[in-house]
């Protein structure tokens, strides 16, 4: 999803520039897909069996290293394309926002305070797409702070219809459900968890369809 909020924020934008994109992709996938998810099984294990710590540590690493250095890159790139000094500046207020982002929320630093779906959707919705936006327009506009609230908003859905089936998934095996007026049902986890699991399937689908629609309607108005 990530990576379809950074399709659909260069698409917004009047002007499309398909390296800037592809690099953003290249970044984000690097940083949010790879080290961020690395760090967060440094800080609460979920993989070990598969992956060692030494593995996971250059597995976190490396991905942002690179990153950076991509956005590194980019903010020379916006130097050189708009001949002034706001638009790397801009990129790199940005830059060190999501890696923010990407410690305080995967080691829930400060107490756990960025630890939320608020900033979740925000760090992992809504940047994405106005970052995305910005580095192809070079001006951040209020359409575009719309949408990167509605990407939010699916985010949002996303993660909070994920962390209710991770929770039932954790608990033992659900055999009924007994209601109010004394009936029962008989209802295993899986049947519980079938149609909101299949609606984070759809959600996923909807915005990675709409990312790659966009774009096509971009290229071939």
């Amino acid at each position: 999803m990530v990576l379809s909020f950074v399709l659909i924020g260069a698409a917004l934008s009047p002007n499309l520039h398909p390296d800037r994109v592809v690099l953003t992709l290249v970044a984000y996938f690097l940083g949010l897909g790879l080290s961020a998810h690395a760090l967060n099984e440094l800080h609460v294990s979920h993989w070990t069996e598969a992956l060692g710590k030494r593995e996971l540590t250059v597995l976190f690493a490396l991905p942002l290293v690179a990153a950076v250095v991509i956005g590194s890159y980019g903010m020379l790139e916006l130097f050189a394309a708009s001949g002034s000094i706001v638009a790397p500046l801009t990129l790199l207020a940005f830059i060190i926002l999501e890696t923010f982002f990407l410690f305080a929320y995967n080691t829930e630093a400060f107490s756990g305070a960025f630890h939320s779906d608020i900033w979740f959707a925000f760090s992992w919705a809504a940047l994405p797409t106005l970052i995305s936006y910005y580095v192809n327009a070079l001006t951040v506009t209020s359409e575009a702070v719309l949408v990167a609230l509605a990407m939010s908003a699916t985010a949002s859905i996303e993660i909070n219809l994920s962390r209710w089936c991770k929770d039932f998934r954790r608990r033992s095996s659900l055999t009924e459900m007994r209601f109010a007026d004394g009936t029962r049902q008989s209802m295993n986890t899986s049947q519980l968890l079938a149609r909101p699991e299949k609606s984070l399937k759809l959600i996923v689908l909807a915005v990675d369809l709409l990312a790659i629609g966009l774009i096509v309607y971009k290229l071939f108005p």
